[in-house]
């Protein structure tokens, strides 16, 4: 492969410098709130903070200021075998969630129980993603057969 068939896209150097800047404002704007939170040991609390937040900071000081210069977005990437059936799976666990909710609203109704909401609530949560990724599963095992 020849040198002239590879383009390098590179985001100019000030792109960079603006990411590093974001990233590391971030990083000291969570390290002093998570020192404040604990004056007691403000600057063990802050180090914490900072060794925490520093790596999702300049991730995002990267995603904000250089990926847009670098990274090639594929004009068709929304139209995958993995996508459509992560579609297939939401929809379907979204129709099971919509019935069990139906379900458990009617129990609950007609025999006058009383439940705390928040578990009930976490259940249909866990339940849903419980449902998609199994339903995941199903249509990959299906397609890849």
């Amino acid at each position: 492969m020849s040198k002239a068939s590879f383009t390098s896209r590179r985001a100019p150097i000030h792109h960079y410098v603006l990411a590093v800047l974001l990233g590391a404002i971030l990083t000291i704007a969570v390290s002093v709130l998570v020192g404040a939170s604990n004056p007691g040991d403000f600057w063990l609390a802050a180090g914490i903070g900072a060794l925490c937040s520093a790596y999702p900071a300049m991730s995002l000081g990267a995603r904000v200021f250089v990926s847009n210069n670098t990274v090639t977005r594929d004009a068709q990437g929304g139209q995958g075998v993995e996508v459509q059936w992560m579609r297939q799976a939401g929809a379907g666990a979204f129709l099971d969630i919509l019935v069990a909710t139906i379900v458990i609203a009617g129990v609950l109704a007609v025999g006058r129980f009383q439940v705390e909401t928040l578990p009930v609530l976490l259940g249909l949560v866990g339940l849903s993603a419980l449902d998609a990724g199994l339903r995941y599963l199903a249509i990959r095992h299906r397609a890849l057969k």
